[in-house]
């Protein structure tokens, strides 16, 4: 594991309203799957209508992951992945591994998508 981490965002995640607490809803997905490749390769479409702020990748599990920084990225943007590991391709098909995609909100929520290889 790296001992080093590193950050940036280029437009910061606007602030939640403090309010209270509803019930949590289901939200839709603003992203969908455009391309897996047995290299190790995804590349994610934003579907929604609003931009979305500091959208990184994280890997749980074997494998490692390229440098992920976090990103606004706007309605009809892709972004594209790498897991590297021993062989990706063992890394892609392995069960215990997954990719997590975060992001915030327009409102300020952070939400997380896993993405099973």
């Amino acid at each position: 594991m790296n001992p080093f981490r590193l950050t940036t965002r280029l437009h910061p995640a606007p602030r939640p309203v403090q309010r209270e607490r509803a019930p949590a809803e289901a939200v839709a997905v603003p992203w969908r799957v455009v391309r897996r490749s047995e290299s190790g390769v995804i590349e994610v479409e934003h579907c929604g209508a609003a931009p979305l702020y500091s959208v990184r990748f994280a890997l749980a599990g074997r494998g490692m992951l390229g440098l992920s920084l976090p990103r606004t990225v706007l309605p009809g943007e892709r972004m594209r992945v790498v897991v590297r590991g021993g062989s990706a391709e063992s890394v892609a098909g392995s069960a215990d591994t997954m990719l997590v995609m975060r992001w915030f909100q327009p409102d300020g929520t952070e939400l997380l998508w896993p993405i099973a290889l």
